[in-house]
């Protein structure tokens, strides 16, 4: 407790170089939280969007179809039997969507606008996508109507509105091709460029007469009880039908994501510890200055082990009051941003479809990271500043006494 009392004298023996020192760490674990919690939100962001809006908790298809998915080829649809829906049967699973992804051209008079269809069941996809609550304009499509949600981007492309007809040319699951004319329901906003600009929905039962693919879809969307679970679904899935059953966490853009998350962990460390060399450069200074001190000390009876707990002491304190200062700091700048968000829609508007981030990223601190944040700066302070320190354990009595 003596040793306590006499490193917080210590810290205000020089006030000016503890504040500098315990300032760049408090800079530092700000940057760390801040950071932590912005990558955390656009994984948020991004997991948010693949699961509603591109494949659910669990999508299942044919391999041949994954394999060849850039094509879109309809001849390898799921056949939606008896014994597919007894082989994807489970408690676990809320909701089941087919879908069919298919290629057309469209336009009011020239048929000169490449896009991206959708033919899903409206009443399913209303609670897994909300597509509903995404209309800007027009109302909502049901099963059975010759209608269509068309994207923003891909309503201005084609300078059409609610009301008017559209013709769709495309091919069908033999290869012939097809077309068929549909009004304009809705148009609809989700922030993501490459969606806004290139897609379109329509009831299933339409779009499997058109594409020839009666009681077929080229992949089901399930949505499960516990998305932790998804993985181990599955993979129940894929032994019980013998097809391609693929779980969010399987998706291309948040295994980068992870990917990233531990080159910033490296990045974070160095930051870390390029804000702790101040420490080490604050106990080294410390040590030259009191080297008579220390010589008086050793000789009034303190061993070397009492010494080094000394010093010690006083790096953690200014590691402690430095990374509590950035906790705070860097606490109260992410907790802000978590309600009031970040825009990004200049850079998502722009996006292509296979990066569904929305326009807006709410970071997401948790305890765990701002912890986690605390105790790397009081551990990087100790380790960082053990090796000045241990000169104080080398030091002789009478050559220590001696020094000018």
């Amino acid at each position: 407790m003596f040793l306590i009392r006499l490193a917080f004298r210590n810290f205000f023996r020089n006030t000016r170089r503890s504040l500098i020192s315990g300032i760049s760490i408090a800079l530092a674990i700000t940057m760390i939280i801040f950071a932590k919690s912005y990558v955390n939100g656009i994984f948020k962001n991004i997991s948010t969007n693949v699961i509603k809006i591109v494949s659910g908790h669990i999508v299942v298809m044919k391999p041949e179809y994954k394999r060849r998915e850039r094509l879109l080829p309809l001849s390898e649809a799921v056949v939606l039997n008896e014994r597919f829906f007894n082989g994807i049967k489970s408690n676990e699973i809320t909701y089941v969507s087919p879908r069919i992804k298919f290629g057309v051209l469209l336009g009011k008079e020239e048929l000169d606008v490449p896009a991206l269809g959708y033919a899903m069941i409206p009443e399913t996809e209303r609670d897994i996508t909300g597509l509903d609550k995404r209309l800007i304009q027009g109302s909502y499509i049901n099963t059975g109507e010759k209608a269509m949600l068309a994207g923003k981007g891909l309503a201005a492309r084609l300078n059409i509105r609610v009301g008017d007809s559209l013709t769709i040319i495309t091919r069908t699951a033999y290869d012939s091709p097809a077309g068929i004319t549909l009004l304009v329901k809705g148009i609809f906003e989700t922030g993501m460029g490459g969606v806004d600009r290139s897609i379109f929905y329509i009831p299933l039962d339409i779009g499997q007469r058109l594409l020839d693919l009666d009681s077929s879809a080229t992949e089901v969307v399930l949505m499960v009880r516990d998305p932790e679970r998804a993985i181990a679904v599955a993979r129940e899935i894929e032994v019980n039908t013998g097809l391609l059953a693929i779980p969010y966490q399987y998706n291309q853009m948040l295994r980068l994501i992870n990917v990233a998350n531990v080159i910033y962990g490296i990045l974070y460390v160095i930051i870390l510890l390029v804000a702790c060399s101040t420490i080490a450069n604050t106990m080294l200074m410390v040590v030259f200055e009191r080297t008579r001190e220390i010589g008086m000390m050793k000789a009034l009876g303190l061993t070397a082990q009492q010494l080094v707990v000394l010093f010690l002491a006083e790096a953690g304190i200014i590691g402690a009051l430095g990374s509590l200062a950035g906790v705070l700091l860097g606490s109260a700048l992410s907790y802000w941003l978590k309600f009031r968000g970040i825009d990004i829609s200049m850079a998502s508007s722009t996006a292509s479809q296979g990066m569904p981030f929305g326009p807006v990223i709410y970071l997401d601190p948790t305890p765990l990271v701002i912890l986690s944040a605390f105790l790397f700066g009081l551990i990087a302070t100790f380790v960082i500043a053990i090796l000045p320190i241990s000169r104080v354990a080398k030091l002789e009595p009478a050559k220590a006494l001696k020094a000018a």
